[in-house]
């Protein structure tokens, strides 16, 4: 059996100590009773040679078997414990309830934690504190005490912004948000036994030997400290939070103030305090373990002093109205300060050896700071890298191998991103088999998504859907100075339950279509009530933030239901003239269109779902453009996959005729390109016009709208010529959330998806004639040509726009704040690079445009041999002008002779010019 060590002095026996505590207590603090836990805990685990504790697992329970051995004794042997009720309910409650049912109530926040790592002493003896100030009857003592004891346990938040509603009320944080921190120090107690007690002890010495001036100016009084703990949540390096200065270190807790109005806990990050605690291990015997242990304790305390220089020490301290801006070189100084008076305490070969450090590291001691820094710089690429491939798996499906990746961040926000996204693809999948039978396992895996959703909300995994609303999707990095960024996490979310939302309607479609009425209700019931849910947070009314309408989805899926039903009951026999037309003017969204495509390229009726896209592609304008653009464009997208497949004249007259109604119904969002180029004038000096006939060769470099010419050699000139200098913002343009800088960004974003589709239809067309699987069509050679001509007239406007508007306010206007300032140049700088980015997308579809008709034309054919680089074309006619397209057919027939020339041409072509782009915000 295990025994713990005696003494011969039972006022000193920690086991009578804390069985009296558990006995006669009824919840308040005492400080005697903690020290005794952490005794009895160092029994168990006692140092090794150096002086290292290891942490075991068991340790708790074998505590709690000790604890009812000396119990029975002492009922036995103490008048005093005669009645011990109280003491063997609450060990039972403590050890055999309380701290499983904590675990897994923190099932999905403290997953990453290993056994025994929670169950620490001073950890238990909150516990057992909460346990007894829940009070009995210890007779009846049953789950509900359990549940009461862990909401007065959980009394920790930590940094976590709050949104006000328009009634001025604020949002409540979760239950499942809050924990216990895990204490290492107490006042009155000391410092708890385990493996981070000899370092947080030498710690607080050295705060109590500081000079009183440098202890002042972080606003840190050591007998403020009545608790030291360390957060048992995972740091998240990708949450927002990371963002805030020191927030990786750690902070006071801003809910525990005393009567005084002074924070009396300081929370320290476990990732933070573990790299401190590697330093020594990262040396071998030429270093001294002590010096290095001494480097920590020095480290760890100053992590402290900038913690609380960041708040102070309460509410009312001056630091909390002080903006960062000014917080941030008052922390630096004086923990530089408090680091150099410490190195004159050292003894002189070790102050010796750190001020050489300092000397090569520019910092005093530099050596472990630099080696804490570079571990959470690992640990952070290595989250971003788990993450990434966690996501990218999920989505693929692979739900083992993405669970395991997320299984290596410790941050419960990439375990329940990815669990999430593996259920809602499990579903995806199960509903295009299209077999009945996967029907209920699609609903059950997107009824487990909608739970871990729940869950992930609930428990601070997810964004709080109140916060888009309440703080317009930013998070808060510091109250005083307004500081803030945008919550990425918001993104994540609404991506999220709209996938989930789908998934459900997918469901419900194919059940209502399969006449499963029973399986249809409840998928039915399901979108109802997720989307009455999210609908509730209003996060439409949010700018900047992805648009989720629960009830525009349902309505969708309703409408689409209906279309759907009323086609097939018609069948075998062929829609009545019109039927289209007629549905889609009764559609309410364009959710319902993209939703009906999908239903249509299932059912593989490419004819029907080609006039859908077209009428949605004509209502494509205005804020539709960022609304239903991407939507319109993935659906694009799924219907040339099916269309491409068709190499048959007919099946290649319908992608061509696709792309040429696409074409004509999304003009009016080219004339927002055009009209940005135009709003004014740029007049570039010796800048030639070229003409190109239809027939030209290619797309010349000779011949093109430079970009560069954006920023290079041009003057810019007022249109009105009235002698105001305008900008942008006098030009009337439409959508674009009301600012017009932003509809030409919204534009240029949708037109480059439109002009990379038609890239992907041009590419595929040079696979097929350069294998020889198609022959050239007069029509589509027509189209090639004036497509060619379209994008060659559309990218001198996109060049033109995007000089136009990054020429424009270098300086803010008069009256103009800089942040309002800063703001437009963002928008204008955003806007520029996007319109940059579509002109270079467009001349690489030009290229391939290019390409295309020489392959047409029979201007490039396989060469069986290397050949020799001729001055002149195939044709007998002197041509030294490069052409990109006909390069890029050569190396579709592999024509080394076409190739070798048009190389050389590029070659002395580009030579001596500038071919690096820089970005707008590198300038």
């Amino acid at each position: 059996m295990p025994t713990a060590p005696r003494s011969a002095d039972s006022s000193s026996d920690p086991l009578a100590a804390l069985l009296g505590y558990l006995n006669f207590s009824s919840g308040a603090a005492d400080a005697a009773a903690w020290r005794a836990a952490s005794e009895l805990f160092a029994g168990f685990e006692p140092p090794e040679a150096d002086g290292t504790v290891v942490e075991r697992a068991d340790t708790a329970s074998r505590v709690a078997t000790v604890l009812r051995q000396e119990l029975d004794r002492l009922t036995q042997n103490d008048s005093a414990f005669r009645d011990n009720r109280q003491a063997a309910t609450v060990i039972e409650l403590v050890f055999e309830q309380l701290l499983p049912a904590y675990r897994q109530f923190h099932g999905d926040l403290l997953e990453h934690q290993p056994p025994g790592a929670l169950e620490r002493p001073f950890f238990i003896m909150a516990a057992a504190q909460a346990v007894l100030a829940t009070g009995g009857p210890w007779e009846n003592a049953g789950p509900q005490l359990i549940d009461q004891a862990i909401t007065r346990l959980n009394d920790y938040l930590g940094w976590r912004p709050v949104a006000v509603l328009e009634n001025g009320q604020l949002s409540e944080p979760y239950p499942h948000e809050r924990v216990r921190p895990l204490p290492l120090f107490v006042a009155g107690a000391g410092t708890a036994h385990g493996r981070f007690a000899r370092l947080v002890d030498r710690a607080i010495n050295i705060l109590q030997e500081a000079p009183a001036d440098l202890l002042r100016q972080a606003d840190f009084e050591p007998g403020l400290l009545n608790e030291l703990a360390i957060d048992p949540r995972a740091f998240d390096f990708l949450h927002p939070a990371a963002s805030r200065p020191n927030y990786l270190f750690g902070l006071w807790d801003p809910s525990l103030i005393d009567d005084d109005g002074c924070y009396r806990r300081l929370v320290i990050q476990q990732s933070t305090l573990e790299g401190i605690l590697s330093w020594p291990e990262m040396h071998g015997a030429e270093i001294p373990s002590a010096e290095l242990r001494e480097e920590s304790a020095a480290v760890l305390a100053g992590v402290m002093l900038m913690a609380s220089g960041l708040s102070g020490r309460g509410p009312g301290a001056p630091q909390a109205g002080m903006p960062l801006a000014e917080l941030l070189p008052r922390i630096a100084t004086y923990r530089d300060s408090f680091y150099r008076w410490l190195m004159t305490r050292l003894p002189a070969a070790h102050r010796a050896r750190l001020e050489t450090e300092a000397a090569t590291l520019r910092q005093p001691f530099g050596g472990v700071r630099r080696h804490i820094n570079v571990l959470l710089a690992s640990r952070r690429a290595r989250q971003v890298e788990s993450v990434t491939l966690a996501s990218v798996l999920a989505r693929l499906g692979r739900s083992e191998a993405a669970e395991r990746l997320a299984g290596l961040v410790p941050a419960a926000s990439a375990r329940t991103l990815a669990r999430i996204t593996s259920r809602i693809v499990a579903a995806q999948r199960a509903v295009r088999r299209e077999q009945t039978d996967e029907l209920p396992v699609a609903l059950a895996s997107l009824d487990e998504a909608r739970d871990l959703l729940l869950r992930g909300i609930n428990c601070g995994a997810l964004v709080d859907p109140w916060n888009v609303l309440g703080l317009a999707g930013q998070f808060p990095l510091h109250e005083p100075g307004g500081e803030s960024l945008p919550d990425p996490r918001v993104d994540d979310l609404i991506g999220s339950v709209s996938n989930l939302l789908e998934g459900s309607c997918a469901v419900w479609q194919r059940a209502r279509l399969e006449s499963d009425q029973q399986l249809a209700d409840r998928a039915g019931v399901a979108v109802e009530e997720l989307a009455t849910w999210w609908d509730q947070f209003a996060t439409t009314t949010v700018s900047g933030v992805p648009q989720l309408s629960g009830q525009e989805l349902l309505q969708s899926a309703r409408e689409v239901i209906a279309v759907l039903e009323e086609r097939r009951a018609t069948a075998p026999a062929p829609l009545a003239p019109g039927f289209w037309r007629d549905a889609v003017a009764g559609f309410s969204s364009a959710r319902t269109h993209a939703a009906a495509a999908e239903a249509l390229l299932r059912e593989r009726d490419l004819d029907a779902a080609m006039g859908l896209l077209v009428h949605w592609a004509s209502l494509l304008e205005g804020d539709e453009i960022d609304h239903s653009g991407p939507s319109w464009l993935l659906a694009a997208h799924r219907w040339l996959r099916a269309g491409l497949a068709d190499l048959s004249e007919a099946g290649r007259n319908r992608v061509r005729r696709f792309l040429e109604l696409i074409e004509a119904n999304t003009a009016g969002v080219a004339e927002v390109i055009e009209l940005a180029a135009t709003g004014q004038e740029p007049v570039v000096r010796n800048e030639p016009e070229f003409s190109l006939p239809d027939d030209a060769d290619d797309d010349q470099l000779a011949a093109d709208e430079s970009v560069a010419s954006a920023y290079e050699s041009m003057v810019w000139q007022d249109s009105a010529d009235d002698g105001t200098d305008g900008g942008m913002m006098d030009v009337d343009l439409p959508g674009g959330d009301g600012h017009p800088v932003v509809a030409v960004e919204e534009a240029a974003d949708f037109l480059t998806g439109v002009i990379v589709m038609l890239r992907q239809v041009v590419t595929t067309g040079c696979l097929d004639a350069a294998a020889g699987r198609i022959e050239p069509l007069p029509a589509e050679t027509e189209s090639l040509i004036a497509w060619r001509q379209t994008l060659r007239r559309l990218r001198k406007a996109m060049v033109r726009a995007a000089g136009h508007i990054a020429s424009r306010d270098q300086q803010p206007a008069p009256g103009m704040s800089p942040t309002e300032f800063d703001r437009l140049r963002w928008q204008r700088d955003a806007a520029a690079e996007r319109l940059i980015e579509a002109a270079l997308q467009t001349g690489e579809t030009i290229w391939l445009l290019s390409a295309r008709l020489a392959l047409a034309r029979g201007q490039v054919r396989p060469s069986p041999r290397p050949a020799d680089r001729p001055n002149k074309t195939r044709g007998g006619r002197p041509d030294s002008r490069p052409a990109v397209g006909r390069l890029l057919a050569a190396i579709f027939v592999d024509d080394q002779r076409t190739i070798h020339e048009q190389l050389d041409r590029i070659k002395r072509h580009l030579r001596g010019k500038p071919v690096l782009y820089v970005p707008l915000q590198c300038e």
